[in-house]
């Protein structure tokens, strides 16, 4: 039985880790950027997500070359990476970066909970009220990555929609948003609270004994 719990947590481990990497990467490649460009450099490099405005009509309103025939065939279109003049302010990349750096904090932080959780389940020290705080700071923590990917996202997409559009299209953030950290986040915190709730009636039953 331990060892299908820890085979489960390794696999929760490897996405809270891919997680701290992609977090990683993107401040990596947003910090290089800024140094190879300059900081007062107005072309941004972004991914819009497009979504077709009549969607009860025709959504196929462009069309592709196929090569494999030689024609063209109808297509809509649903991401791009286009380069435009967002001009984001100083206060926007300001508060990008602060936002950047609590996600990066906090899915860090919430990695560390998950190892000592781990370690302390394999000790069969498993319900007691350090593992209830430790899940409740986890689910708190993964939320919190979560607020801030989608915070990041919003900006993102607010600078580009005041200055980029496409006829027949929407800009949409569907898929610049991931639902991974929040759903983890808040099972640590169901499972917290099935923790807590057990912990209370061992309690209770001890002091009737």
């Amino acid at each position: 039985m331990k060892r299908r719990l820890n085979i489960l947590c390794v696999i929760v481990l490897l996405v809270l880790g891919y997680s701290v990497l992609e977090t990683t990467y993107y401040v990596g490649l947003g910090i290089k950027t800024g140094i190879e460009k300059g900081f007062d450099s107005k072309i941004d490099v972004q991914v819009v997500q497009l979504v077709p405005k009549d969607l009860g009509g025709d959504i196929l309103i462009d069309s592709v070359y196929n090569e494999k025939t030689g024609e063209y065939v109808p297509a809509a279109y649903g991401q791009m990476i286009v380069s435009v003049n967002t001009q984001p302010s100083v206060l926007s990349r300001i508060v990008s970066l602060l936002i950047l750096i609590l996600n990066y904090v906090a899915i860090v932080w919430a990695v560390v909970l998950f190892i000592r959780l781990i370690v302390s389940i394999n000790k069969s020290d498993i319900f007691n009220w350090k593992n209830v705080r430790r899940l409740r700071r986890l689910g708190v923590l993964l939320i919190i990555g979560f607020v801030c990917t989608f915070l990041l996202a919003f900006l993102s997409f607010h600078n580009v929609e005041k200055v980029f559009s496409v006829t027949g299209y929407s800009l949409s953030m569907a898929d610049m948003v991931h639902i991974t950290s929040l759903v983890l986040g808040i099972s640590a915190l169901i499972v917290a609270e099935v923790f807590a709730i057990g912990l209370k009636m061992k309690e209770e039953q001890e002091l009737t004994i």
